[in-house]
């Protein structure tokens, strides 16, 4: 690719901004909210970020959806708010600490939401409910699935229950009122990142709030191989069942209910992101008997704050693009990125970056919004080569997210 002249540079930046969304906004005590999605290829951008107050403290979210946004949409609109009743509900009938009803409530909430996919919007409209017999003929008959939940998109009860075959990632922090604390969610591969002022003030101290679920983290492999001793490897090419990079998520419910419903009934809820040929190949024929086989339990990180901190939720697709930084400098990359007022301030490792990277970064001058300037430094910086790749890529890109809070 020849590198575009300086007068296309505008240019460049007008394709950028119509595929980068952002915002920007004031609440919780005037805290500083910034968000930013690029999508490169996709039709949609599948991530989704939200946020939403209470009187108990502000949530913020991330949903990283996958083979469509229909459940990171859904989700991001439904969850907040329900989790954030869980919360209030849970502090007032047990009498416990904020803490204890926080870290209950995401948790809980987020599995039974997770249930809710399935039984409120698929078992629940069958007859029989859930004491159908899905090994009966009559239900391997597709027309008689969608006698009960319609075969059109624009049918209800068919839309609901796309919300069980689709999935999406969650990343969820809650900060308490009083900016004392915050406690994270994280169900997927999707990033926390919370960025301190060290004792000299001139630096970050950065603290990774989010585990990594999916098929390249060794616990995780391990935790599937304890839940299904005698059954050949869950994860296999860094994968479940050779398909999905995520370990934990919302939705897939193919992925966690026995195979005769997951085939004959979910596998109808067209276009199935898993056919028959998949059952087949990859959990009949090596012999795998007892789903589920990812999990829809998030694991929860409290930590203490302080003024000036700095809290970036980020999607898989921004890690994917500091895949050669190691956690250090990817922790530290990110908060300086997002958080310096000028390129004077960032560490002098900003010059390691830059060369693994193939380009320098913009300040705040130039890119006002911290989430849209993290993404644009990651992606391509003052490069306009990398830029006109980013606006017209030749290859796949992953849809990227970041949301910056300024406590």
């Amino acid at each position: 690719m020849s590198i575009p002249a300086t007068a296309d540079l505008e240019a460049l930046k007008a394709a950028f901004s119509q595929k980068c969304t952002k915002s920007f906004n004031v609440c919780f005590d005037n805290s500083r909210i910034y968000e930013a999605g690029f999508q490169a290829t996709k039709p949609k951008n599948e991530d989704k970020t939200v946020f939403f107050e209470t009187k108990l403290g502000l949530m913020v979210a991330l949903f990283d959806g996958h083979f469509s946004d229909e459940l990171s949409e859904y989700a991001s609109q439904t969850l907040p708010a329900l989790l954030c009743a869980r919360i209030e509900t849970t502090l007032a009938e047990k009498g416990c600490s904020l803490g204890d009803a926080v870290t209950e409530s995401l948790i809980k909430g987020i599995e039974d939401y997770d249930r809710s996919l399935l039984y409120d919007g698929v078992i629940n409209e069958f007859p029989q409910k859930d004491q159908t017999d899905w090994s009966d003929p009559m239900w391997h008959d597709q027309d008689e699935v969608w006698l009960v939940l319609g075969w059109l998109r624009e049918h209800p009860k068919f839309q609901r229950a796309r919300y069980a075959v689709v999935g999406t990632t969650a990343l969820v922090a809650f900060i308490d009122k009083a900016k004392e604390n915050v406690w994270v969610a994280s169900l997927g591969d999707s990033d926390a990142f919370l960025g301190q002022k060290s004792l000299d003030g001139a630096s970050w101290d950065v603290t990774r709030l989010s585990d990594f679920h999916n098929g390249h983290n060794p616990k995780e492999v391990e935790r599937l191989a304890k839940e299904h001793p005698g059954e050949p490897p869950v994860i296999r090419y860094g994968r479940v069942l050779e398909n999905l990079a995520v370990t934990r998520a919302l939705g897939n419910h193919q992925l966690k209910t026995p195979l005769p419903f997951a085939r004959h009934v979910l596998g109808v809820i067209w276009p199935a992101p898993y056919i028959p040929d998949f059952f087949d190949k990859a959990v009949v024929a090596p012999g795998h008997t007892s789903p589920p086989y990812i999990s829809a339990t998030p694991t929860v990180c409290h930590h203490s704050l302080k003024p000036g901190d700095i809290l970036i939720l980020s999607s898989d697709g921004l890690a994917y693009e500091l895949r050669e930084f190691s956690e250090e400098d990817k922790l530290l990359a990110v908060v300086s990125l997002a958080a310096a007022t000028s390129l004077n301030s960032l560490p002098t490792r900003n010059t390691l970056w830059s060369e693994k990277l193939g380009h320098g970064f913009i300040g705040s001058a130039e890119v006002d919004n911290p989430a849209e300037r993290l993404i644009e430094n990651v992606c391509f910086g003052t490069n306009l080569e990398q830029m006109a790749e980013a606006v017209k890529p030749s290859g796949q890109w992953d849809d990227i997210s970041a949301l910056v809070l300024f406590l």
